[in-house]
């Protein structure tokens, strides 16, 4: 699955029901979620984040906050309650991005198209915080890998960037079932969306290769019970 299928999947995605790819609750399939109860979700998920890095002692400057992988606005939304002078939402779906531009107000919000997996819709050195969840999982690893490395051009010297990843399929019984099933069959339950883990140990390779500093890699629920998942806080060099 190279970056065009990228693309195309979450181009449809955001045709067909945006609010639920971005947040798949079961529940909400088929156009269930209303804008205000999926942006709250943002809202809650930016405060606790914030408070989290706050105990760490790493709390970013208000500046320039990036959403990446934004989809219907969620996490910009969330963002932009947070208090950040300016928020920029990227993704890869125009149709994504189309739902976001609907049902994102806040004037410090905006969104952009970003095509390739060279950031050059944002500017070197010039965002105070760099998050992104529910994303990078569905990319192949390769693809998330030269993403992660984007974070750390765009953002300023001791800037945060924080993202999940999984690390491998859950132990349990649901990551069982999922290590047993074919692959396209996966694929075709999650409605094309794949799925990809990295092991934390590589992880923390990257990170430091890329001149950051690892700060935490809390144990994450995003990626659902058959994954064993991180959200890692890091620091740019």
């Amino acid at each position: 699955m190279g970056i065009d299928e990228v693309s195309r999947t979450w181009t449809r995605l955001g045709a067909e029901d945006p609010m639920w790819a971005v947040l798949t609750d079961r529940e909400k399939a088929g156009g269930g979620w209303t804008p205000d109860d999926f942006l709250a979700t943002g809202t809650r998920e930016i405060e606790t984040l914030l408070a989290r890095l706050d105990a760490l002692g790493v709390a970013p400057a208000r500046g320039c906050a990036v959403d990446f992988g934004c989809g219907a606005g969620r996490l910009t939304h969330g963002l932009a309650q947070a208090g950040f002078d300016e928020v920029v939402g990227l993704d890869i779906s125009p149709t994504m991005l189309a739902k976001a531009g609907e049902i994102v107000t806040a004037p410090q919000a905006e969104f952009r198209l970003a095509t390739g997996p060279e950031l050059e819709v944002v500017e070197s050195y010039s965002a105070d915080l760099v998050y992104t969840c529910r994303v990078l999982q569905h990319m192949p690893t390769e693809l998330a890998h030269r993403y992660i490395r984007e974070f750390y051009r765009i953002a300023r010297p001791g800037a945060l960037v924080v993202f999940q990843l999984p690390t491998k399929p859950a132990t349990n019984a649901a990551g069982l079932v999922l290590r047993a099933l074919p692959a396209a069959v996966a694929r075709r339950l999650r409605r094309g969306m794949e799925m990809h883990g990295t092991p934390e140990a590589d992880v923390r390779e990257l990170v430091a290769s890329c001149g950051a500093r690892m700060v935490a890699a809390d144990p994450d629920t995003s990626a659902g019970p058959r994954w064993d998942s991180r959200l890692y806080v890091t620091l740019a060099g």
